[in-house]
């Protein structure tokens, strides 16, 4: 991922100079045919800087979103945890239960030998 940032980095960088020489040779020209400098190269740096405020505007507004998740997510977790609380059984039950119980196992020894 690094490497990709690195070459668009680059690539802009490119794209930003050729447009600069692209300017330069415009006004050259239309002040080598007696002209005024065209107001074409004055309003794409003005589109341009609204582009990277818009830009910059979206990655603020992510970058609010990610914190609230963050906070929301620490909040959540220093919050103490529900207890378990284990159900007991009554001591009737239980003397229920461990009469099937031997009743059952008894009859599996009985059917086994």
């Amino acid at each position: 991922m690094k490497e990709i940032t690195e070459a668009l980095t680059a690539k802009q960088a490119q794209i930003k100079k050729l447009q600069r020489d692209i300017d330069a040779l415009m006004r050259a020209a239309g002040i080598l045919a007696g002209g005024e400098v065209k107001a074409k190269a004055k309003t794409k740096a003005k589109t341009k800087a609204k582009a990277k405020t818009k830009a910059k505007a979206k990655t603020k507004a992510k970058a609010k979103t990610k914190a609230k998740a963050k906070t929301k997510a620490k909040a959540k977790a220093a919050q103490p945890k529900a207890k378990r609380t284990r159900k007991t059984m009554s001591a009737a039950a239980r003397k229920a239960v461990s009469k099937r119980m031997k009743a059952y196992w008894a009859k599996r020894r009985k059917a086994k030998g």
